[in-house]
């Protein structure tokens, strides 16, 4: 049996005192900290995943930081086939002064697509976080225990 290993963590960034909307790109890398997939009866497979990431980005306001470190946890529910029947994910980021935010997204498409994101908590300089995106797997970076990202999304 092929065992492929889905991972997404997603990332937006926060600005916290402004109403100008500022786009922002990134891609991000994980390796899979935890969970092993479990079987269903219906053949259903279903893992509880964790992640520690690192995350780049374009487009960051002035103050901003353009690297963070993120800790993700994720449920992936796919078919036998691997295909995606529904996923969710939380991460919280943490740039080098210890700010950071909490975002929380799901994936919805049976080819992994569809994946939408939003931030829902921030302290430091993320509080007050309005941000929304859309993001997207792209796969392994370096072995079935990684994973990779991108996303774009707005801060406003």
């Amino acid at each position: 049996m092929m065992k492929t290993t889905i991972q997404l963590v997603v990332l937006s960034g926060a600005l916290a005192v402004t109403s100008l909307a500022v786009a922002e790109t990134g891609k991000g890398y994980d390796i899979n900290t935890v969970g092993e997939p479990q079987v269903m009866s219906d053949g259903t497979i279903v893992r509880e995943a964790g992640t520690d990431s690192i995350w780049f980005m374009e487009g960051q306001p002035e103050g901003f930081p353009s690297i963070v470190k993120a800790r993700c946890t994720a449920i992936y529910v796919m078919g036998p086939d691997y295909s995606n029947k529904g996923s969710t994910f939380r991460c919280t980021a943490t740039d080098a002064d210890g700010d950071g935010y909490v975002n929380v997204g799901s994936i919805t498409g049976a080819d992994w697509s569809v994946c939408s994101f939003k931030t829902v908590a921030g302290w430091g300089k993320y509080a007050g976080a309005a941000v929304s995106g859309v993001c997207q797997p792209t796969g392994s970076f370096a072995g079935p225990d990684t994973g990779s990202f991108y996303w774009r999304g707005e801060w406003v």
